[in-house]
């Protein structure tokens, strides 16, 4: 499967191609991002995390991964409390057929892992089962459930799916294997068991041939296994001198023909799926379009940057990037964070004349770029412009002005921005439009392209 970072970068791509509007506009962070290091992949990972500027992508991943996480918990706990007491009916009488008990415990562990081995060997291998279908526990119709239901839908059907299915499996069958031998264990402390064996059609000397070859491998672990005298004593005796040692062969059975082979059966699906990890198709056309874009050389280039329909340039200095509302405080306090794909450091609210001017002296002690955040749908009076050209005048490393407007609101929010941009326009002020609206906007330039 992919990891995090990567599952964040496909699911932006998912939702991307179908239209669907981000906290944060890609389109300025892929500039952003044109003259920072780093492979292509670094890249990708780091615009869909600061596109993902909210962190509800994030979210909705990490609630995904956290159900499969308790269900496999809760699947964990349930075959261990089988096994248990699987293992604690089988053995309710005193007096135990030793092969009957065994072929109990081990007869179903041994037939399916023999058939996953068959399966490792198998040219194609399609995966099945409860958890092969995502679409069993990823719930919701919104467009990011759909785009991770697609997302996890697309990673099945890999076929280095079939480690991380195996590890699965092997994880369960060890609980249930840890429940046989506890129960075991546990009986064989607090009871007297006496143990026998029977055959029709067997020999004597078949069984002792079998036991002598069965216990060769706990007796090398230190296990009591019962010698060639005690296996015939046992043969429709309840032999109690001889109890330990069987006890001890059931036990070191289940630990070396259990335990062992499919705890070296999860270890491989582990480390081959660690080593099977995903990468991104960066083959896809999004992707070759972005890098493409990064690769193109820029006249002049010099740490510039510009937006969609945004007039004048933004150009990124140098400076410690600085960040503060103007006039009162907005509804998201993260309304700073990733913008062009910077850190800001938050210098709060200037509300009023006082503030203002304390931030401009500030600003001209300590050289910085500043980004005012200002109020969409509000009137680009002369106080609120006079503020900001003396704003930006003392920001020695230039200022760039965020329109921001809520979630919900659109009406009339066009004409607004329309008095913004011919007021910034005419101040020489570079802008930033609204994250959903300049989304919007494009996606409609698309539309009638295609149309």
């Amino acid at each position: 499967m992919l990891t995090p970072p990567r599952q964040l970068t496909e699911l932006v791509r998912l939702l991307q191609e179908r239209g669907y509007i981000f906290a944060a506009d890609p389109q300025p962070l892929t500039e952003a991002l044109r003259h920072t290091e780093g492979n292509a992949e670094a890249k990708l990972c780091r615009r869909a995390e600061m596109i993902d500027s909210d962190r509800k992508l994030h979210d909705s991943l990490g609630r995904v991964q956290s159900l499969f996480a308790w269900l496999l918990l809760a699947a964990t706990l349930f075959w261990l409390v089988s096994g248990f007491a699987g293992t604690a009916t089988l053995m309710q009488q005193s007096g135990l057929n030793f092969f009957f008990v065994l072929a109990g415990v081990l007869g179903v562990h041994t037939l399916m892992l023999l058939l996953w081995l068959g399966s490792v060997l198998l040219p194609r291998f399609k995966p099945h089962g409860l958890f092969a279908n995502p679409a069993l526990w990823i719930r919701g119709k919104d467009p990011v459930n759909q785009a991770i239901l697609r997302l996890y839908s697309d990673e099945w059907g890999k076929p280095a799916t079939r480690w991380l299915i195996g590890r699965t499996s092997h994880r369960l069958w060890l609980s249930a294997l840890t429940g046989m031998l506890a129960a075991v264990v546990l009986l064989l402390a607090v009871r007297q068991y006496t143990f026998n064996w029977e055959s029709t059609i067997l020999s004597d000397a078949v069984f002792v041939q079998a036991v002598q070859a069965l216990g060769w491998l706990p007796a090398q672990l230190g296990f009591p296994v019962p010698d060639a005298e005690a296996v015939l004593n046992s043969r429709l005796n309840n032999d109690l001198a001889a109890s330990r040692q069987w006890g001890g062969l059931l036990i070191g059975s289940i630990v070396c023909y259990g335990l062992l082979p499919r705890f070296a059966a999860w270890l491989a699906c582990h480390i081959l799926s660690r080593r099977s990890m995903s990468t991104l198709p960066l083959e896809k056309p999004y992707y070759q379009q972005i890098i493409q874009q990064w690769q193109q050389r820029v006249v002049d280039a010099d740490n510039q940057s510009e937006t969609v329909a945004a007039a004048p340039q933004i150009s990124l200095s140098n400076a410690p990037k600085w960040a503060v509302m103007l006039d009162a405080e907005w509804v998201d306090k993260t309304w700073f964070q990733h913008v062009l794909g910077q850190e800001w450091l938050d210098k709060g609210t200037a509300a009023g004349r006082d503030a203002v001017a304390a931030l401009k002296a500030d600003l001209q002690a300590n050289p910085a770029q500043l980004l005012i955040g200002v109020r969409a749908r509000s009137m680009p009076d002369r106080g609120i412009l006079r503020q900001l050209t003396a704003l930006a005048e003392a920001a020695q490393g230039g200022a760039v002005v965020q329109l921001l407007a809520e979630k919900n609101v659109s009406d009339g929010l066009e004409d607004y921005l329309n008095q913004w941009h011919a007021a910034l326009a005419e101040r020489r002020l570079p802008w930033l439009d609204p994250p959903r609206v300049s989304q919007r906007e494009r996606l409609g330039q698309e539309a009638v392209k295609q149309e």
